[in-house]
């Protein structure tokens, strides 16, 4: 990195941003016991060894926060792949246990191959009946005692990533977190890759090998995403297990259960609570809501902060880096550009609930596209009537011109028994449309007369339609193209 490294307040800024490391239940503190190893080591030597060890200590550690910080920018800004992690389901009694046992080893499935689980203990299990001893065993270590209350026998968990990630090393990340960090704990997994994207279902027994019980937390998840994530880049899978945060917020999905029961047709709770609580539809609706909007209110102060962060160490990284450090910023300045400004607790709301399919028509509506759809059909309800007026005010040009003409008939005709003035404008105008070659007026003036000014005013009349309809396929294109980008905000 060229000696590169972040102002004291950016580094402590940027991992405030990137969110503090998990520290759930059955994590190892790698870092912890090396460090705690240097300093009882350090006890044995001289005085003046003990200083400068210390010293060598603190700039290591310094090294090592701006190190990490470099590494976590660049990942967020190429956006690396997000690793999921989820807690699916809590286990009650030995039924329920051997059930999520077969399914995750695909026993007893017409249309699956039966693929086994592989145990804590080493083994491999592919019978259904190795599988319902195991879980009678969990289940007696959960009820062994009566002081003992009967909680969950296990607990289940999905580590998963998107398409085109291999499986192999899906499985052996998952493995070495379980081996790892849940050492004194009996688990059992297996990898599904009937899906798209590769995931591993993890079952963990409810209490460890000392009796105490696993109780996860949002703590344990994140640093279970962390693990997982850290073990996929060591086998060389870029991943990435940050905070929504860091992230600028991206859109939150809804919890699996809803998805699922969208799917089946039903109406979870949390969309029912969504309608009532944007329709004023129950006693404390509008608190609600009050409540959500202010709560967004500072998800908005902290996305501004954190654009701020990231453009204070895009400018260090230019500042006093070198080409990469330079390459880096640009990255960095470039994901600034991409961050989604978060909206409102209502448009998120609406937002939720029209992903879900479960917004009612009313909702639907955008009111400032309503209204520049009116404005509009007023347009052309306008354009219109005008043209119909110019029709009209033509027609009764016409008609005049002609009662003119036929009160003239008297004395433009050549004698009793001969054509008028009318009926021979009739005629010529029969010969032109069934010859193209212009007849010759000149004998009769005031007949050429009225049919140049007829002949005008029809060239006037199509000008008109011609004109309106043009308008009205212009207004039309300009209206699609508006609503294929959204209105104007």
């Amino acid at each position: 990195m060229n000696g590169f490294e972040f102002s004291d307040q950016t580094l402590e800024d940027l991992e405030r941003v990137h969110g503090a490391r998990g520290s759930g239940r059955g994590r190892v503190d790698r870092r912890g016991n090396r460090a705690l190893g240097r300093d009882l080591g350090s006890l044995m030597r001289a005085p003046a060894q003990l200083v400068s060890g210390v010293a060598r200590a603190a700039s290591r550690s310094r090294e090592d926060r701006n190190a990490r910080a470099i590494e976590q920018l660049g990942r967020t800004a190429k956006r690396a792949p997000q690793v999921v992690v989820k807690i699916t389901s809590r286990i009650h009694g030995a039924a329920s246990t051997v059930g999520a046992f077969t399914y995750a080893g695909r026993i007893g499935m017409s249309d699956q191959e039966p693929i086994g689980i592989e145990t804590s203990e080493g083994k491999e299990l592919m019978s259904a009946h190795d599988m319902m001893l195991l879980a009678r065993e969990w289940h007696q270590w959960e009820t062994a005692d009566e002081a003992r209350r009967n909680g969950a026998t296990a607990i289940a968990m999905v580590f998963s990533m998107p398409p085109g990630t291999d499986p192999e090393k899906v499985r052996e990340a998952v493995r070495d977190y379980a081996e790892t960090d849940l050492s004194n704990r009996r688990w059992v997994m297996a990898l599904h890759t009937d899906e798209a994207h590769p995931h591993v279902h993890l079952i963990i027994a409810g209490r460890d090998n000392d009796g105490r019980r696993f109780n996860p937390n949002r703590e344990f998840l994140q640093h279970a995403r962390e693990r997982f994530a850290e073990n996929l880049r060591d086998r060389g899978v870029e991943a990435d297990a940050t905070i929504r945060m860091a992230r600028a917020y991206p859109p939150k999905q809804d919890p699996t259960p809803v998805l699922k029961m969208r799917e089946r047709g039903a109406e979870p709770e949390a969309d029912k609570g969504r309608l009532e609580m944007i329709g004023g539809q129950s006693v404390g609706a509008e608190q609600r809501l009050g409540e959500r909007e202010r709560a967004r209110t500072k998800t908005i102060e902290n996305h501004m902060t954190v654009r701020e962060v990231y453009a204070r160490a895009a400018a260090e990284l230019e500042a006093r880096g070198g080409a990469s450090e330079a390459e880096q910023a640009r990255a960095v300045r470039a994901f600034i550009d991409t961050m989604p400004a978060p909206t409102p607790a209502r448009s998120e709301i609406i937002e939720r609930l029209k992903a879900g399919n479960a917004l009612p028509m009313e909702y639907e509506k955008d009111a400032e596209l309503e209204r520049l759809k009116a404005r509009v059909q007023q347009r052309d309800a306008d354009q219109k009537t005008d043209a119909m007026d110019r029709i009209e005010r033509a027609t009764a040009k016409i008609k005049s011109l002609s009662a003119e003409l036929k009160g003239g008939d008297t004395k433009a005709g050549a004698g009793e028994g001969e054509p008028t003035t009318f009926e021979r404008i009739r005629a010529m105008t029969a010969e032109l449309k069934n010859d193209s070659a212009p007849p010759d007026l000149g004998p009769d003036r005031a007949l050429a007369g009225a049919h140049e000014r007829l002949l005008a005013m029809q060239r006037k009349m199509e000008q008109s339609i011609k004109e309106r309809a043009q308008n009205k396929d212009r207004d039309r294109s300009r209206d699609r193209d508006r609503d294929r980008e959204g209105p104007g905000r």
